[in-house]
């Protein structure tokens, strides 16, 4: 817990779990995601760690339930939870959208909240990173913004399948190199998990591209 935390007032403590992130947070314990920043200033959200434990503001409103089992505070006037489709800006100053080769339709660009990453769009959105990144070419995902524009496709592209070749009987890292003319050095890098020494019959060789 950080030192900045100690004069907030806090409805309870929440302790951040694997695959937490401020927004999900926010959207599960049912606080605004700016009130749920604010009352911990000492944790930046690019850096929650697993472990970490957030001082969850008390509810504004008078009947909202508190405590680790009910939300602080409801996500609106009736307590409902977002739309699951992604969000579409409107009016002569909308974004253009992602760049790239990707064409992506205009019902499919979904608006970033604040503190919102990209793994929670993949989570949200049931998308492969693959995908994501395919669809948003020469935009930054690790590093997103309140208000940026994302694509996000409506069914996952499939990854190309790397070629692999089985070693034979007295086949070698060299003899492999010299048969499809690559260097040694590349082949170790396309396979991490093995050593020199690996590279011995019955072993299932990555070939670089």
């Amino acid at each position: 817990m950080s030192d900045q935390q100690t004069n907030q007032q806090c409805a309870y403590r929440y302790t951040v779990r694997r695959g937490d992130s401020f927004y999900l947070i926010a959207q599960r314990q049912g606080v605004p995601l700016r009130d749920l920043m604010d009352a911990n200033p000492g944790i930046p959200p690019a850096r929650l760690m697993v472990g970490d434990v957030l001082c969850i503001p008390p509810c504004r409103n008078q009947g909202c339930p508190t405590g680790p089992t009910g939300p602080a505070c409801p996500t609106g006037p009736s307590g409902s939870t977002p739309p699951t489709g992604p969000t579409v800006p409107t009016g002569p100053t909308t974004p253009t959208g992602p760049t790239g080769g990707y064409t992506c339709p205009a019902n499919r660009r979904a608006v970033v909240q604040e503190g919102q990453t990209a793994g929670d769009l993949q989570i949200r959105y049931n998308l492969s990173y693959h995908t994501l990144t395919a669809a948003n070419e020469g935009k930054d995902l690790e590093n997103l913004r309140g208000g940026d524009i994302v694509c996000v496709p409506e069914e996952n592209e499939p990854c190309p399948v790397p070629q692999t070749v089985v070693l034979g009987e007295g086949e070698t890292l060299s003899t492999l190199a010299d048969r499809y003319g690559k260097t040694t050095a590349a082949l170790l890098r396309a396979n991490p998990c093995l050593a020199p020494r690996d590279f011995r019959a019955g072993a299932a060789v990555r070939l670089p591209e």
